[in-house]
C-alpha cells in the first residue's frame, strides 16, 4: 500500500499493462481467435512416403481344393476294393459290379449325363441372352432368361445389377457342369472297360458310407487349398484375386497365393472344415462366411487339417502416406485436407487424396516432402508461425548450450 500511495501513476501504469496483457492473451489464445500467433506443437506425425496396405489376418485350415462323391447301388456291387484314407489315382477301381448289374449302372449314368447336358444347354442359352439383351444398368430378371435354370443359379443371379457379374456366375456354372459331364463320361468308359466303380481323380478316400441301399465314396482331391472364416464386415472387403501371404506349419519357405473363391452362398453350420478349425481357433460368429485361398505351390507333404495363418491384402496404395484417422479434416464437397507445418515454420492446410481408411489410420496421397510435420485436426490460423524445432527434430542438451540469448528470446516472443 505504501508503494501505491507513494507512486500512484506507476501503480496505475502497472495495472493498465496487466489488463492489456491479459486481454491480449485472451484474444490471441481463445479457440476461435483470428489474431495471428505462434503455436507450440506438442503432438505431430511426420509424413513418410511408402507402400501402405490393409490386411485381414486369419487362421486357416488345409482342405481339399475339390471334394468328389460317387455313388453306386449297393446291391449291384460284388466287392469294395478300397478303404478310408487310401490314396487313389484317376481310373483306379473302387468297387466291382456284379456282371448282371453293369447294364443298369450304365443306363443310370447315361441318364445323369443327359440331365447335365440339358442343364449345360440352358446355361449357355442364358449366357447368350444376357450378353445380347441385358441392360448393364438394370437388374437381371431370371424369369426372362430361362424357366429351366436351377434354383442355385437363380439365387445367385437374382438382383444382380452388373452384366459382368452375371456372366461370371454363369461361366462358373458352365465350367462346373462340363466337369460333371466329363466325370460321368470317364466313369462310363471305365465301367465298360473294367466293369466297376472308377475314381475320377487323383486323391484320398475320405469316407465310404452305405445308406438307403447306396454306397457312396467321398474323395478329397490331391490338390489342396486353405479355408478361412471371416466376419461379415471382413467379408465385404475380400474379393477374388486378392494377394495372400501364408504362414504354415511344416512349410519353411515363403508362401503366397490369392483369394480363389469367395462363396456366394454362406456355408452350413455343420461345415466339416469350420468345425475342425474351431477345435483350436475361435471363429467369428456366425462362422459361415468362408473363403477359399489358393497357394502358389503344391502342398504335397502337408496333411489335411493342418492349421496355418493367412494375411489377405484387401487395400493397397503405392507411394502413399499414413496419418491418424481423426487428424484428417473432411469437407462437404468430398475434399479432404490436413494441417501441416511448412518449410518456413508456418501452418498450412494441405489438400490430400484419401486412398482408403483402416480402423485407426487414413492412407492418402499428396505432395508432401519427407518428414513434413502433420498436425491434429484442431482449428488453427493458416500461415501462423509454429515452434518448428520440436516437431522437426529432437534437441540434444549440447544444442541447447550452443544457442545464445537472442535465440531464446526469439522462441519466447515468436
Amino acid at each position: 500500500m505504501r508503494f501505491i500511495k507513494s507512486r500512484p501513476w506507476t501503480s496505475i501504469s502497472i495495472v493498465v499493462m496487466a489488463i492489456l496483457i491479459g486481454l491480449n492473451a485472451y484474444y490471441v489464445f481463445k479457440n476461435d481467435s483470428k489474431v495471428a500467433r505462434s503455436y507450440f506443437i506438442d503432438e505431430y506425425q511426420k509424413a513418410y512416403i511408402g507402400d501402405n496396405v490393409e490386411r485381414i489376418n486369419k487362421e486357416t485350415i488345409v482342405a481339399p481344393a475339390k471334394t468328389y462323391t460317387i455313388s453306386a447301388d449297393a446291391k449291384s456291387l460284388s466287392a469294395i476294393t478300397v478303404k478310408r484314407g487310401q490314396e487313389v489315382a484317376a481310373t483306379d477301381l473302387l468297387a466291382t459290379y456284379k456282371t448282371e448289374e453293369v447294364d443298369d449302372e450304365l443306363t443310370k449314368l447315361d441318364a445323369e449325363r443327359s440331365a447335365y447336358e440339358t442343364e449345360l444347354s440352358d446355361l449357355e442359352s442364358a449366357l447368350s441372352q444376357i450378353e445380347v439383351d441385358s441392360d448393364p444398368t438394370s437388374s437381371i430378371n431370371t424369369d426372362q432368361i430361362s424357366d429351366k435354370l436351377t434354383v442355385t443359379v437363380e439365387m445367385e443371379l437374382a438382383g444382380q445389377n452388373s452384366t459382368s457379374t452375371a456372366t461370371a456366375i454363369l461361366n462358373r456354372h458352365i465350367a462346373e457342369t462340363n466337369r460333371h459331364i466329363a466325370l460321368i463320361e470317364a466313369q462310363i468308359a471305365q465301367i465298360q472297360a473294367r466293369q466297376g466303380v472308377i475314381s475320377p481323380v487323383d486323391g484320398v478316400i475320405s469316407d465310404i458310407t452305405e445308406e438307403a441301399g447306396a454306397v457312396t465314396f467321398e474323395i478329397y482331391s490331391s490338390e489342396k487349398a486353405m479355408l478361412a472364416y471371416l466376419s461379415e464386415d471382413e467379408w465385404q472387403k475380400v474379393i477374388d484375386g486378392q494377394t495372400v501371404d501364408f504362414e504354415l506349419q511344416h512349410f519353411e519357405d515363403a508362401l503366397s497365393g490369392v483369394v480363389l473363391e469367395k462363396q456366394m452362398i454362406a456355408t452350413a453350420k455343420d461345415s466339416t472344415w469350420a468345425n475342425e478349425l474351431a477345435k483350436t481357433v475361435k471363429l467369428p460368429q456366425p462362422s459361415n462366411y468362408e473363403v477359399m485361398l489358393q497357394q502358389d505351390e503344391l502342398l504335397e507333404s502337408i496333411p489335411f487339417s493342418t492349421i496355418g495363418k493367412a494375411s489377405i491384402i484387401v487395400n493397397e496404395a503405392i507411394d502413399s502416406y499414413k496419418v491418424d484417422k481423426n487428424w484428417v479434416k473432411p469437407s462437404k464437397d468430398g475434399v479432404h485436407s490436413l494441417y501441416i507445418v511448412g518449410h518456413d515454420g508456418k501452418i498450412r492446410l494441405e489438400e490430400i487424396q484419401v486412398a482408403f481408411e483402416t480402423t485407426k489410420s487414413t492412407i492418402f496421397t499428396g505432395y508432401l516432402d519427407e518428414g513434413t510435420p502433420m498436425l491434429s485436426n484442431e482449428k488453427r490460423n493458416i500461415m501462423a508461425r509454429s515452434f518448428r524445432t520440436m516437431p522437426v527434430r529432437k534437441i540434444e542438451w549440447q544444442q541447447f548450450k550452443e544457442l545464445d540469448w537472442k535465440e531464446y528470446v526469439k522462441y519466447i516472443v515468436f
